[in-house]
């Protein structure tokens, strides 16, 4: 595999909508106010819980962070295969794969004018670490360090190929460190307990990006607006509202031109405006999973922990019955990596329904009571409620002798429960945080999905010791083989279930430029309107 600058990572996704348009990069001359247009509405079912980067996890926070906070490297418009140069104008990694060095651009400032240099990404690199928050596995293994004001060097304990795609995570948004700090913010090794920064952020842009913050709120909506200190090509709106509604609304909201994109649309919601001439709708496979798991810890359930229970669930799940909730364009997934990405397995590897199994399995469980299935109750993607998705897994498993109790909640009381362990049985999604295979090795027994699944690295060390193998692989072939073999030793004897990608639509404004699907960020409100 190619490890030099502008190395090609993942297969093309979404073929269709990958018209490359070049990066933000451009003169550091501040925008004209009359050059922007002026309010750009944009609807998404909100999975939103902070603007502090360092601490934001969520889609929606992807969504809003793309766009205040700059990275060091990003994707053009729609593409999901080669990071290209953001606030470091180059790279170059050394032939093992451990050491990568960024020169910085010498043109970048903050909202508030104040130059970027070597120390705000090094501060905001080892805060996303230290914070010891839900992204800060993305620093794990990796060190940072500014041998000058313009360079960055990234070293790693193993080699470590996928580095160009990890940094382009909104989690890794470089922040004004000196601002920051002002407002309790800290990089230092107890800044899990000692940072107090997040309130402040919530109000404040403290980044380089095209827009800033107006207002923040997690459940109605959040604004941002044009930068003025922004040094790169100026934002096409003055104003980009995101606003919180579910997908019924968003349908209704985008006929009536309450909203001029919606990000959330099912392809059962499609016909009521295909026939819009005003309306334009960009649709491709979209590389969110949607998956159930089942705790293998025996302190929180002692029948999901057991292989049995698992097999009863594998094997008891009517997968093309699911596929037809998901809707048109959906697709099965056969493994934790979605189709579109370099790694996936191939549609012949995904699970098939065996009723027999699965009542056998019910019958090694013996008599047992209900085991109660947790999920977001307030949250839908791609026009898919979570609730319809657990009623039809609930009817399944009936089938086969399992009784499963639905256990609904707010997606942020609901995401507290998952994120510490305490559910027996959890439906949820994962959306990439960079498109390389190496993302989706968090679903390993003690890594941060396996965790939040109880299943602990002693209860599988082979695997364990496959994902450490897929981990530090250099050559693309060993890679694909590594991570082929991972999935299917996953299905095997692994505590998730994958079920299936959804189709990825997005709704817009004939009128409205960009508003194309993107892998990496859903949609980069970045290119908007240009």
């Amino acid at each position: 595999m190619r490890i030099s600058r502008g190395g090609a990572i993942v297969a093309a996704v979404l073929a269709g909508a990958l018209a490359l348009t070049g990066c933000t990069s451009g003169n550091s001359t501040a925008p004209e106010a009359s050059t922007a247009k002026t309010t750009l509405v944009v609807g998404k079912s909100f999975d939103l819980s902070t603007a502090d980067p360092a601490r934001s996890f969520e889609t929606t926070g992807g969504i809003f962070g793309r766009a205040v906070y700059d990275t060091l490297l990003t994707f053009a418009k729609g593409d999901a295969t080669t990071p290209i140069p953001m606030v470091a104008e180059s790279y170059e990694a050394n032939e093992g794969a451990t050491e990568y060095t960024f020169t910085l651009r010498d043109d970048v400032v903050f909202s508030d004018g104040t130059p970027l240099t070597s120390a705000d990404v090094v501060f905001s690199f080892d805060r996303v670490k230290n914070i010891q928050g839900n992204g800060s596995f993305l620093m794990e293994g990796l060190s940072v360090s500014a041998p000058d004001e313009s360079t960055v060097v990234i070293s790693s304990d193993e080699p470590n190929t996928a580095i160009p795609a990890i940094i382009t995570a909104q989690t890794l948004g470089i922040v004004n460190s000196e601002l920051v700090k002002e407002n309790g913010g800290t990089d230092a090794a107890d800044a899990s307990t000692t940072d107090t920064a997040e309130e402040f952020l919530n109000t404040t842009s403290a980044g380089s990006g095209p827009y800033i913050i107006e207002t923040f709120n997690t459940e109605t909506e959040t604004v941002i607006v044009a930068n003025p200190n922004y040094w790169g090509e100026p934002a096409a709106y003055e104003k980009i509202v995101l606003k919180n509604a579910t997908a019924e609304n968003q349908l209704m909201d985008i006929q009536s031109g309450t909203i001029d994109i919606a990000l959330d649309l099912g392809a059962d919601q499609l016909p009521a405006i295909e026939s819009n001439p005003e309306l334009a709708i960009e649709s491709g496979i979209s590389p969110t999973i949607f998956f159930l798991f089942s705790n293998a810890s025996p302190e929180i359930s002692k029948v999901t922990s057991t292989q049995a229970f698992r097999d009863a669930v594998k094997y008891g799940l009517d997968y093309d019955g699911l596929l037809e909730i998901a809707g048109e364009g959906s697709a099965q997934v056969p493994g934790v990596i979605p189709s579109v990405f370099f790694g996936a397995l191939k549609p012949g590897d995904a699970a098939v329904r065996d009723i027999d199994k699965a009542k056998a399995a019910v019958q090694e469980l013996g008599d047992i009571d209900p085991i109660s299935l947790e999920y977001p109750s307030d949250f839908s993607v791609a026009g898919i409620s979570f609730g319809t998705v657990a009623e039809r897994v609930q009817a399944n498993l009936k089938e086969v002798g399992l009784e499963i109790t639905l256990a609904p909640a707010p997606i942020s009381t609901a995401l507290d429960s998952y994120r510490a362990g305490t559910e027996q049985m959890g439906l949820w999604l994962w959306n990439p945080d960079y498109p390389d295979p190496a993302d989706y090795l968090v679903f390993a027994p003690d890594k941060l999905v396996g965790l939040r699944a109880g299943w602990t690295g002693g209860s599988n060390p082979d695997l364990v010791a496959l994902a450490d193998k897929a981990a530090v692989a250099t050559e693309e072939a060993e890679r694909a083989d590594i991570f082929r073999e991972f999935q299917l030793t996953m299905n095997e004897v692994g505590v998730f279930a994958p079920l299936f990608q959804p189709a990825a639509t997005v709704v817009a404004g004939k009128d409205i430029e960009g508003a194309v699907f993107s892998a990496v960020f859903g949609i980069d409100l970045t290119y908007i309107g240009k």
